[in-house]
């Protein structure tokens, strides 16, 4: 056991000298409830057409984890700083179009796994659910459009009526080739 703390303390040294103006990170796994939220922002106005929960434990990729349309699990203080969070995010990011952000709600409380300015998979989604134009006005914003301009408020949308499931689709016909080819297939059966 000391042998290990040596090891790991002489790596953190080396690492911290090797790159210091690179911080070595150190994270660690929450259990919780994963949520997800798209939004759009033009540098000043941030709207969120909808917030996801995830039906798995935290940790599934979100690419391959069901989810729904509006939560059913989260309280509205939770929404409310799921909320605030994500226009705090797109402002202090300077986010000017999409972005999606990977949450964890972990005890109650609201922590922030990764911020992607970028569009997702669930844009599509949650563009059909809700009516909002998400690509639309989020090229509009990056053209120089303002979301206020365009009849929008800073903040989540309400809620559409009904519950929408967004479930992944696992493409096994690409798996064929592998299943009739007899290397493949033993390699399965090890």
């Amino acid at each position: 056991r000391q042998r290990q703390m040596c090891i790991r303390d002489s790596y953190m040294e080396n690492a911290v000298e090797a790159s210091p103006e690179h911080p070595v990170l150190i994270d660690r796994y929450l259990t919780g409830k994963e949520v997800e939220v798209d939004a759009i922002s033009d540098g000043e106005t941030t709207i969120i057409p909808g917030i996801m929960e995830h039906i798995e434990r935290a940790g599934v990729h979100s690419g391959d984890s069901i989810a729904v349309y509006p939560p059913q699990n989260l309280t509205q203080k939770q929404m409310d700083t799921l909320s605030d969070y994500t226009q705090r995010l797109a402002k202090g990011l300077n986010i000017i179009g999409l972005m999606n952000i990977q949450y964890v709600i972990s005890d109650g409380e609201v922590f922030v796994i990764e911020v992607n300015p970028r569009s997702s998979r669930t844009v599509p989604f949650l563009s059909k659910i809700t009516g909002v134009p998400m690509a639309k006005l989020a090229t509009k914003a990056i053209l120089g459009a303002k979301l206020k301009d365009l009849g929008y408020q800073n903040g989540l949308i309400p809620n559409k009526e009904g519950v929408y499931v967004k479930v992944p689709v696992f493409s096994f016909s690409k798996l064929s080739f592998y299943m009739k080819n007899p290397f493949y297939l033993s390699l399965i059966h090890i």
